[in-house]
């Protein structure tokens, strides 16, 4: 009987959690960019007293950091399950910010919590977005693809860029392809590769992205651009 009391109350807690993270993507979807929610637009799309919410929760950041964490993990699992083996490395370092632009458009909610400043602090040694990108870029300077001397400064490269273009598309929940492309291109330019390759590399990441956009729970048809 203590066994399954304990066992209702870890899942009634675990249900509460859902229902505040929830709430949160909720309000940032309702601000559509025009302000960042606080506690209290949270608690009011949970219909939950703010007690409830420090039950759970110390600050709002705390939320942003768990959707941060479980999105970058869906992301990794994502890439592994759907992408590999890749055996070029500038198409696999390109797929990871299609990925996040292309989303960021899809679910402006999503791409403006991923994009907030103290989330892109926390990504550390740990983080499957900087082991991702860190892989990546890895396996493209070994195959000659890429061509700089500091791994933290391409990284910043990548995820700086990602970041910001993630925050201006979800202001705008538009989706240009071609836009998206091109940014993407000039990340692949500025860690050494020529125009024409660049341009190669992000249309076959582009198109794998495409081809398995099914298994995405997030993706929405888009019309080539």
């Amino acid at each position: 009987m203590g066994d399954h009391r304990r066992r209702v109350a870890r899942e009634r807690r675990e249900r509460m959690r859902e229902r505040l993270i929830a709430a949160t993507m909720d309000a940032y979807r309702k601000s559509a960019g025009k302000r960042r929610p606080v506690i209290d637009d949270v608690i009011r799309a949970a219909d939950v007293s703010r007690g409830t919410f420090y039950k759970y929760f110390d600050t709002l950041d705390e939320v942003l950091t768990e959707i941060g964490r479980t999105t970058a993990s869906e992301m990794l699992q994502s890439f592994e399950r759907l992408f590999e083996p890749l055996d070029d490395g500038a198409v696999m370092l390109a797929t990871g910010p299609l990925m996040a632009l292309a989303r960021a458009a899809m679910d402006p909610a999503h791409g403006a919590i991923v994009s907030h400043a103290d989330l892109v602090d926390r990504i550390n040694g740990d983080d499957p977005r900087r082991q991702l990108a860190f892989r990546s870029l890895n396996y493209g300077r070994e195959q000659g693809v890429f061509q700089f001397d500091s791994i933290e400064a391409a990284f910043d490269l990548v995820i700086g860029t990602s970041v910001e273009g993630a925050r201006r598309i979800s202001r705008t929940g538009q989706l240009n392809g071609a836009c998206i492309r091109e940014t993407v291109v000039m990340i692949l330019l500025g860690l050494g590769m020529k125009l024409p390759a660049a341009r190669i590399a992000v249309a076959i990441a582009w198109q794998r992205l495409q081809d398995a956009s099914e298994h995405l729970h997030w993706w929405k048809p888009v019309t080539p651009v």
